[in-house]
């Protein structure tokens, strides 16, 4: 099995890979994995810098349409350069995009295999929209400072509605689109995250029948003690092994 993997915001694909040594050393020593960096440097994560030394990055700065549709197309290109993978894991944003693309292959090109076999969601976060029709707009509930840049200013620059559309935040709720996520699923997350309800959202946005998951006692952090790390083997290694029969 080849994971592509995606970090969290404020962390990076070094912090990333020392986050999940400990569960990915239980698993079979042929699995291999790639930690793909986001490249746009932001402030660390909190708690990260008690932990692990900068720089601290993300794939993005918001969570608009362009954006989303700008680092779907940046981690395609990886995956037709450097794949084919056959599975896909994220933390926290990293998740968060993981799910988009999956969703999004249902919804645009459903005929066709999915890009991965099987996905790893560790905390995620919503899956957001790249398209300005599907998802749910949430623009007016998104804070200022977490808005596109163009929103904000006195001179916004917009040239038309389909630009100004571009900056629009859109989430892919379950109750919002039809589309589900057809591939084994693992979904790792914590009774103390003030993000689990976005975790169990995402839960909700995959083939129940397809879909395992493990509540650890923590928050947004992958747990790093031998009981929850068997946990997280375990429930990756049988999603890995339904994921052998699809192609």
């Amino acid at each position: 099995m080849k994971f592509l993997c995606l970090h969290g915001k404020g962390t990076s694909a070094e912090i990333f890979e020392m986050q999940t040594e400990g569960f990915r050393n239980l698993l079979p020593e042929h699995f291999s994995y790639e930690f793909l960096e986001g490249e746009k440097e932001v402030a660390p994560a909190p708690g990260i810098a008690k932990v692990f030394p900068g720089p601290y990055m993300s794939y993005l700065t918001d969570y608009s349409v362009g954006s989303i549709e700008e680092q779907h197309q940046y981690i395609m290109d990886i995956v037709a350069e450097e794949g084919p993978f056959d599975g896909i894991m994220g933390f926290s944003q990293g998740a968060s995009l993981a799910a988009s693309i999956l969703l999004h292959h249902q919804i645009e090109k459903p005929w066709l295999p999915p890009p991965f076999r099987v996905a790893i969601f560790l905390c995620a976060t919503y899956a957001h929209s790249r398209t300005t029709v599907d998802g749910e707009d949430v623009t007016h509930k998104v804070p200022t400072n977490e808005l596109p840049s163009r929103r904000t200013s006195t001179d916004s620059g917009y040239s038309s509605e389909e630009d100004s559309a571009k900056d629009s935040i859109r989430v892919l709720y379950a109750n919002s689109t039809k589309a589900r996520i057809q591939i084994p699923t693992a979904h790792l997350y914590g009774e103390n995250d003030s993000y689990l309800h976005e975790s169990l959202e995402v839960l909700d946005l995959c083939d129940p029948r397809l879909a395992l998951e493990f509540k650890h006692k923590g928050g947004h952090e992958v747990p790093m003690d031998m009981t929850s790390n068997k946990k997280i083997h375990d429930i990756i290694a049988t999603t890995c092994e339904r994921g052998e029969t699809f192609s």
